[in-house]
C-alpha cells in the first residue's frame, strides 16, 4: 500500500467515525431527515471512491471490484443510517451499493495516466462532503454545548488552513495507483576491458482499454530497441511512434499506418514486435492511431537519451 493510499484510507475513516460517534451520542437531538440525508451521501460517496480504487487495482475482475466497491458503500451507509430508523438505514444501505458499483466501473474504464488524479479528487470530494454533514450535523445537535469541533467550523481561517495544509503534504505523498509495470529487460554485452560493444533493449508494452502501461519509456540513442506491443484488451490496439528517426531492423506488423513513422498493431490476446535503432535524441510520442483510442487516454512517450 502506497503512502498516499493509506493517508486517504485513514483520513476517510478517521473522519467517518468522528461522524458515526456524534450521531450515535446525539441521535435524538438531530432530525430524522438530516440522517437520512446523511446515509444516503456517506453511503454514496465512500461506495464511489472505494469502488473506483477497487476497479483500478482489479482492473482485470470487475466481478472482484464491483464486490469491494458495493461492499464498502453498503457498510458505510448502514453504519450511518443505523443510530435514526428503518429506513435511513436502506436508504443508506441502497445509496452505498449503487455508489460502489458505480465506482468500480468508472475505476475499470480509467486510463492508468488518469487514474491517480481521479482517485484524489473523489478523495477530496468525499471528505469536503463529508465534513459538510459533520457540520449539518453539529448545527442541528444540542444548543448551547460548546466543542473542538463547533469552534473549528466557525473559524474559517483556521478550517481553510488546516485542510490547504493537509491536502499539500497528501499530494506530497506520492501517486496513489501504480499502473502495472510489465518487466522491461535489458541486454548488454561487453568487453573484457568492461566498455559497451552492442546494447540492445526488449521492451513489452501492454495495450489496454484503453492505456499503455508503461507509458513512459527511456532508451539511448542507437542502442537496438525491440517494441512488443501485448494487446491484453478486448479490442484490437496498435502503437505509432511520431517523427522518430530510426532504422528499422525487423517489424511483424504489416497493418497499415504512416509509413514515415514506426508502427506495430495486435489484435486482442495477440503480440506484435518491432526491432529498430534510433537515429535522434528527443523526446517522441507514441498513441494508438484507431478512432477515438488516442483522445481516451491512450498515448506515452519515448525518451532518447
Amino acid at each position: 500500500m502506497s503512502t498516499s493510499l493509506l493517508i486517504l484510507t485513514s483520513s476517510v475513516i478517521l473522519v467517518y467515525l468522528i461522524t458515526f460517534i456524534y450521531i450515535s451520542k446525539y441521535r435524538r437531538e438531530v432530525p430524522s431527515m438530516v440522517g437520512m440525508i446523511a446515509a444516503m451521501a456517506l453511503g454514496m460517496m465512500i461506495g464511489l471512491l472505494g469502488g473506483t480504487i477497487a476497479g483500478v487495482y482489479f482492473v482485470e475482475n470487475l466481478f472482484l471490484s464491483t464486490l469491494v466497491g458495493g461492499g464498502i458503500g453498503f457498510l458505510a451507509g448502514t453504519f450511518i443510517g443505523l443510530p435514526f430508523n428503518l429506513l435511513s438505514t436502506i436508504e443508506g444501505m441502497l445509496s452505498g451499493l449503487m455508489g460502489g458499483m458505480m465506482g468500480a466501473m468508472l475505476g475499470a474504464m480509467i486510463p492508468s495516466v488518469y487514474a491517480d488524479a481521479i482517485i484524489k479528487l473523489l478523495f477530496s470530494l468525499e471528505l469536503l462532503f463529508n465534513l459538510i454533514i459533520l457540520y449539518l450535523l453539529i448545527s442541528e445537535g444540542p444548543r448551547g454545548k460548546e466543542s473542538i469541533g463547533r469552534r473549528w467550523f466557525e473559524n474559517p481561517a483556521l478550517m481553510s488552513t488546516t485542510l490547504a495544509l493537509f491536502f499539500f503534504f497528501f499530494n506530497m505523498a506520492g501517486p496513489i495507483a501504480f499502473p502495472k509495470q510489465p518487466p522491461h529487460v535489458n541486454h548488454t554485452s561487453q568487453s573484457s576491458n568492461g566498455s559497451t560493444k552492442d546494447m540492445s533493449s526488449i521492451i513489452e508494452i501492454n495495450a489496454e482499454d484503453f492505456s499503455y502501461s508503461p507509458h513512459n519509456i527511456k532508451f539511448k540513442k542507437s542502442q537496438t530497441v525491440t517494441i512488443r506491443l501485448k494487446n491484453v484488451g478486448q479490442v484490437e490496439h496498435d502503437l505509432q511512434v511520431k517523427g522518430l528517426k530510426a532504422e528499422v531492423i525487423e517489424s511483424e506488423s504489416h497493418h497499415s499506418g504512416d509509413q514515415r513513422d514506426l508502427h506495430i498493431h495486435a489484435m486482442p490476446g495477440k503480440n506484435s514486435s518491432i526491432t529498430f535503432k534510433p537515429l535522434e535524441t528527443g523526446r517522441f510520442e507514441f498513441y494508438c492511431t484507431l478512432p477515438g483510442h488516442k483522445e481516451s487516454g491512450m498515448a506515452g512517450t519515448f525518451d532518447v537519451l
